[in-house]
């Protein structure tokens, strides 16, 4: 897993936008003000480039915010590869992440839920809304255990105020998002 500073960024999008639903992705803009200390993008090299992940980093959590390999090394295993990645480099409690809540209608929603649930990942919330311009968009909140088991609510709460403040900073209501996460 290789650091990518924020000139590559452009390249990475171009990715992302073909990867990601519009509602769940941030804009350019915002994610060049963002990356920094704490929200990092990194690139999975296997001779050549076949993925990537951007995060969010406190003393002991990770949080990814957006995973992809690129189409062309889709279904070889090099998801796993990267998740397994994180666990090696990132030396903390555990990592969150957001799933799209299954819908049948769209078979990948299923498919990535199953994908974190082989790698390890637990339900940690159900009622978890990313925070975007509409409004926020429900999801699902999940945990995969480093070393312990998933964190306290309160734990749970003090992390995602952290990400929220820092990540969705632009995102007028996103403290108001939080509390309906947790009430």
């Amino acid at each position: 897993m290789e650091f990518i500073e924020i000139s590559e960024l452009e390249g990475i999008y171009k990715d992302m936008q073909t990867q990601f639903p519009p509602e769940e992705l941030k804009s350019y803009e915002h994610l060049k003000k963002i990356t920094g200390r704490n929200y990092k993008i990194y690139q999975t090299i296997e001779g050549v480039p076949v993925g990537y992940v951007i995060l969010f980093e406190t003393e002991n959590f990770i949080f990814i915010d957006y995973i992809a390999v690129y189409k062309e090394f889709h279904s070889k295993g090099f998801g796993g590869k990267i998740l397994e990645n994180l666990k090696q480099t990132f030396h903390k409690r555990g990592c969150f992440l957001e799933v799209e809540k299954p819908d049948k209608n769209k078979p990948d929603t299923l498919r990535r839920i199953k994908f974190y649930e082989k790698h390890g990942a637990e339900l940690v919330n159900q009622n978890y809304i990313y925070p975007n311009r509409e409004g926020g968009l429900p999801m699902y909140l999940y945990y995969i255990p480093y070393k312990e088991k998933p964190p306290s609510i309160s734990e749970q709460k003090e992390f995602l105020t952290s990400l929220f403040k820092t990540v969705h900073f632009d995102i007028e209501n996103n403290l108001q998002i939080l509390d309906k996460i947790f009430c």
